[in-house]
């Protein structure tokens, strides 16, 4: 039996149906209007009857209820006599046919709320904009039809389709949609908790809390998936059959996609499949695997890193395997490890920490065996190779911080091709520094202790600060009153200011000998400045003994000075005094060693233990004032002109402090007889000095004037260039007391489109005819139009065009989401893939905005140097431009022409390509000394773009430095 009610509401179990459309009753007399209400009275109440005998069959309970919107579902238990129940008289006040009229009947009394006999967990909500078919006794069952933009809600689960079958007797929800010419509309929608699928066939069961659905679609992340038939279960785990997962935005035709035919989503956050291909289009490629493990969401979590693989030096490899480790919120851990062909491994650990507003770091350790060539090869080695880097940065409170950067790498392992960054391989030098530092505000006082260290590559040569102590006070004026009345100004020896600087350090100096043979008499060899920094023996075997392993110094520094302005005149004085004393713990001593091998003299050094104290000191007066010049011209819209000119005049006392009255030489007697003078200690000052010092600072401006059409002058100033100068005269000095003329200018030009700057220093001294030196005679001859001799020059100028930025609104692609409370970790030696990892970059490390059509940046460099009568002479011009093709081809390069030479410096081409979920790049350096060729091609997704990515060569590093070992 059907009953079609496209009006009534009906569900077991508690559920309420509201259909969304009405007719209004039209205005008619009173027989016309009585007659089809007592038909539609009748009608409605044997309808109700027979409705309530079927609920009373079924053993369920209805509720009924009226809103202005929403309609809520209350349980309640069936009524003891369906067939006496009394309808209400506003069912005769609402008129309904077959084309769909509102229906609303409402109960009186309020029912309470009782267990779904049922047993289902929550009530069910569901609404029709079309119609109900109820169909009872059939042979499939008793079940309902719903038509026309259902929505169903149970619980965190909601339904949405065109048409929804509904099976009473096993309480289970079956969707689908409609098909017409163009596709398929009201395709059904699943969503549960924070699921959602799009299908062509849904069921869901309101029991079990399980579903299927085949041909689905859901996203996750940035990836999306599509699947023959998914089942999800009431933990939200889903089994998908004849998986397709990409991160194209077009799934029914991705560019590229990871197919399966099992596929698994647990936890909303892994997919774990069975035998996985590559699919380009619809094209399967030979890259398979037996299983594989897809990051469903772009978040923390532990698990595996991809490796990379290709070939260097030491063969082929496969490198960067390792495991994630996503310990809490603070902290992480990355193990990786390699192998290569020859017979070399390595492995290193990433240990990254960070809390906000407190501390982050990392320590990076990594060892290596290195093993080149076969055992019977002359030139076979296995050297174990080590790098620990370490970096720091801790705030213990708002005055106090502490940071550290250790880069402790031996040679070998930076110039071997376990490192892959470019930095590592072209570094000459290593070094780390640890520094703590306080502030007290109140009181304008400081202190910094650093520890750091320096070591030479090439020569082995190390040196090192074990510590560096610096304690400082800011400028206090102490003979200011510390109560001064209004309007009372400062008496002049309240202006004397002073401040305080106190320096320790003891340095560490390793400089190991370069000579073969006399490296091997002293047996020094191999010993590294670590070991040699523990033990007094190794020290002097490496070096030879001649040297003191550490120098310890502590320096004060008090400059006093005062300051004085005459208003009337616009003159400020300023005199000063500054005072230093350095304390050292040994002094020198030079004498003349006999040699009996060669029969030769040589000067020998040795140290003294014992305190001693440098006292020095310099005094300088200093004057300067401003002077304005006006200018009342107008060139076009430059109306007035003004150049400003800050002379400042100097004069500075200091002594020979290597003279025999302060005490800080000695002497001793030469080959010849001869008393040669030395210091004691270093950084004795040596000559006399009385210098008069000279600078002018000009600056010239203008006043630029602009009308708009109402008539309204605006004015801006306008600078037109900068000119300073300076130079001394030393009264002391027996010859050459004029030092030489320097001169900087600097301007903008095309409204700040061009930027100029000059520098350049002149002699005021001849050479001699042979011009080989300087000799005591001025080049200033008015009647040669001679004032100085120029020494050095340098000149720059440099300017940019762009377009403006296109209306595409394209963000460029950012690499892989840093984990919360991380920074981005990219110091050499921390990502080995650093260099691909990041978004569309070019090997010049400049990224590449599609938004903008096209840029151009010019420099011009003119320099020339000419101590003497030699003259060399640099002309270069380099230019950096980019384009784009297309709305997806970019070009950039970077080149220059050194008109000196007469030949194109190193000149950079990339290319790049955007695609719709692929990024392409090519990179060729034509000529030069870094002469290579590079493609790369990946996938746009931060999570699969270290998998599916091409690259090649797979390593340029060994191509372009060979073998280094």
């Amino acid at each position: 039996m059907n009953i079609r009610t496209p009006h009534d509401k009906f569900w077991p179990g508690a559920v309420l149906i509201r259909t969304e459309t009405a007719l209004q009753p039209q205005a008619s007399t009173l027989p016309s209007l009585l007659i089809p209400r007592l038909h539609i009275y009748w009608k409605r109440l044997f309808l109700t009857t027979l409705l309530s005998l079927l609920l009373a069959s079924l053993g369920s309970s209805v509720s009924w209820a009226q809103e202005s919107d929403t309609l809520e579902v209350r349980p309640t238990p069936p009524p003891p006599d369906s067939l006496s129940q009394t309808l209400p008289d506003s069912l005769l006040q609402v008129p309904t046919d077959s084309t769909g009229a509102r229906l609303q009947v409402n109960n009186p009394a309020t029912p309470s709320q009782t267990t779904n006999p049922d047993g289902l967990k929550n009530p069910v909500l569901f609404t029709a904009r079309d119609s109900l078919i109820i169909s009872v006794g059939s042979s499939t069952g008793d079940k309902g039809n719903l038509f026309g933009d259902v929505q169903i809600n149970y619980g965190e689960t909601k339904m949405q389709a065109h048409n929804v079958e509904i099976l009473f007797e096993i309480d289970e929800l079956r969707a689908k949609g409609l098909p017409v010419d163009t596709g398929m509309v009201g395709r059904p929608r699943f969503n549960q908790g924070s699921e959602e699928f799009v299908g062509d066939q849904m069921a869901f069961n309101l029991q079990t809390e399980r579903g299927r659905v085949t041909v689905a679609e859901t996203q996750y992340d940035e990836g999306q998936i599509r699947g023959g038939i998914v089942k999800v279960t009431e933990d939200s785990t889903l089994y998908i059959k004849d998986g397709v997962y990409t991160t194209c935005e077009c799934i029914d035709d991705p560019s590229y996609s990871l197919r399966s035919n099992k596929m698994k989503v647990v936890d909303q956050e892994k997919i774990f499949t069975g035998p996985i291909q590559l699919f380009l289009f619809n094209i399967p490629t030979p890259l398979w695997l037996p299983f594989g493990f897809l990051p469903a969401q772009n978040t923390r979590r532990s698990g595996l890193l991809a490796p990379t693989y290709g070939e260097d030096e030491s063969g082929f490899y496969l490198r960067d395997l390792g495991w994630y480790f996503a310990i809490n919120d603070y902290h992480d851990l990355q193990l990786r490890g390699g192998i290569w062909t020859s017979g070399s491994w390595k492995g290193s650990s990433l240990w990254r920490y960070n809390k906000r507003y407190g501390y982050n770091g990392q320590v990076y350790f990594d060892y290596s065996r290195l093993r080149r060539g076969e055992q019977t090869d002359p030139d076979f080695a296995v050297r174990r190779l080590s790098s620990f880097r370490w970096q720091h940065n801790h705030t213990l409170n708002p005055s106090t911080s502490l940071t550290s950067n250790v880069n402790l790498s031996t040679q070998s392992y930076l110039q071997s091709s376990f490192s892959t960054q470019y930095n590592d391989r072209v570094s000459q030098s290593i070094s780390s520094s640890i520094s703590f530092r306080k502030r007290w505000a109140n009181t304008g006082r400081s202190l910094s202790l650093n520890v750091n260290q320096n070591q030479v590559l090439s020569t082995n040569t190390t040196s090192m600060t074990l510590p560096n102590m610096t304690f400082s006070q800011n400028s206090r004026k102490p003979f200011a009153r510390e109560t001064r009345p209004p309007g009372s100004n400062e008496r002049w020896y309240e202006r004397v200011t002073y401040n305080y600087n106190f320096t320790m350090n003891n340095r560490y100096n390793f400089s190991p000998i370069q000579d073969d043979s006399t490296l091997a008499a002293n047996n020094g060899d191999g010993i590294s400045w670590f070991d040699a920094l523990f033990s007094r023996d190794k020290f002097d075997r490496a070096t030879g003994g001649d040297d003191e392993p550490f120098d310890f110094r502590a320096s004060h520094r008090i400059p006093i000075n005062a300051s004085f302005s005459a208003q009337k005149i616009s003159l400020n004085v300023t005199p000063s005094i500054n005072y230093t004393e350095d304390w050292y713990i040994q002094t020198n001593r030079r004498f003349l060693s006999f040699n009996p091998e060669d029969s030769t003299n040589s000067v020998a050094t040795e140290s003294q233990p014992g305190f001693f104290a440098l006292r020095q000191f310099s005094s300088s007066l200093s004057a300067n004032t401003t002077i304005y010049g006006i200018f009342p011209l107008k060139v076009g819209p430059l109306d007035g002109f003004r150049h400003t000119l800050r002379p400042t005049l100097s004069f500075t006392y200091r002594p020979d402090f290597e003279g025999s009255f302060w005490g800080y030489s000695r002497s001793y007697i030469d080959e010849d007889g001869e008393e040669v003078d030395y210091s004691i200690v270093t950084g004795v000052q040596r000559g006399l000095q009385q210098a008069l010092s000279l600078s002018l600072n000009n600056i010239f401006e203008a006043k630029q004037v602009q009308v708009d059409s109402t008539g309204a002058e605006t004015s801006n100033t306008l600078k037109l260039l900068n000119l300073d100068g300076s130079t001394s005269y030393n009264f002391a000095a027996d010859s050459l007391n004029l030092a030489n003329i320097s001169l900087t200018a600097r301007t903008s030009l095309f409204k700040n489109k061009m930027n100029i700057n000059m520098r350049s220093s002149f002699s005021p001294y001849e050479l001699n005819q042979e011009r080989t030196r300087i000799v005591d005679d001025y080049v200033f001859d008015l009647t040669k139009f001679r004032f100085a001799r120029l020494t050095q020059l340098s000149m720059s100028a440099s300017t940019s065009f762009r377009s403006t930025s296109g209306t595409q609104g394209r963000p460029l692609e950012t690499s892989r989401a840093t984990p919360p409370g991380f920074s981005d970790f990219g110091s050499p030696g921390f990502n080995p893939d650093a260099a691909i990892a990041g978004s569309l970059v070019n090997p010049t490390g400049d990224q590449v905005d599609f938004n903008i059509p096209w840029s151009l940046s010019l420099d011009f460099t003119y320099s020339i140097q000419k101590p003497l009568d030699s003259v060399n002479r640099t002309i270069t011009l380099n230019g950096r431009f980019d384009f784009s093709l297309t709305p997806n081809w970019k070009v950039q390069g970077r080149t220059g022409y050194d008109f000196e030479r007469k030949e194109v410096v190193t000149t950079n081409l990339s290319f790049f390509r955007d695609f719709e979920c692929w990024q392409m790049s090519l990179n060729w350096v034509p000529f030069g000394r870094y002469q290579s060729f590079g493609f790369n091609l990946q996938v746009k997704s931060g999570q699969l773009r270290d998998l599916l990515r091409i690259q090649q060569p797979k390593s340029d590093v060994g191509g372009r430095f060979g073998n280094t070992f």
